[in-house]
């Protein structure tokens, strides 16, 4: 079995400047857990220059992924059912205008899957292990065609089979990164 990192594509110099509110908790969205918000739908300011040119692609990711109409209904159509969705409204920060509509996407299932004995891990300045490349257990992924890992909790990672499935589907801004690829800097 084959894993793709499934993501925006960075960087996306054609994107809005997002300004998260601070009811979106990073650490807490990336982890999985069930949000507490106030008001839905959630609004987040675009900061946008006037006469810049600005594409709302099928996934926006300012550090919790944001995914489009299209993007929300291909999964629940492909039986994707590990995502709590929330509505959000991208607006211009100064005039309150409505610019695009997406759903923020909480991953539910973080697996522990990542074969440590076949990954690399390198310590950092402090002496902290951080995994820099990585193998995936596929024993261990419970079957799931769509997870967060235990140990790198922000990338969030599909399976062959949803990846083709998902490669069908004409999106823009998404990218499929095979997980071969990911390597991190320490």
């Amino acid at each position: 079995m084959q894993y793709y990192i499934f993501d925006a594509v960075s960087p996306n110099d054609d994107a809005p400047f997002l300004e998260l509110p601070e009811e979106i908790d990073l650490i807490e969205s990336i982890m999985g857990k069930k949000p507490d918000f106030y008001e839905l739908p959630i609004e987040i300011q675009a900061e946008i220059d006037e006469g810049e040119e600005v594409v709302y692609t099928d996934i926006i990711n300012p550090g919790v992924p944001l995914f489009s109409e299209k993007m929300k209904s291909s999964l629940d159509e492909l039986g994707v059912d590990n995502i709590d969705y929330y509505p959000v409204v991208i607006v211009e920060w100064e005039t309150k205008e409505v610019l695009a509509n997406y759903w923020l996407a909480i991953v539910k299932d973080l697996i522990a899957c990542i074969d440590l004995e076949n990954s690399e891990i390198s310590k950092n300045a402090s002496g902290r292990e951080i995994i820099t490349k990585f193998a995936v257990d596929h024993t261990k992924t419970t079957g799931s065609n769509l997870f967060r890992f235990h140990h790198i909790p922000g990338l969030v990672i599909i399976n062959d089979d949803l990846k083709e499935k998902l490669s069908k589907i004409e999106f823009t801004g998404v990218r499929f990164q095979h997980t071969n690829e990911y390597t991190r800097d320490v």
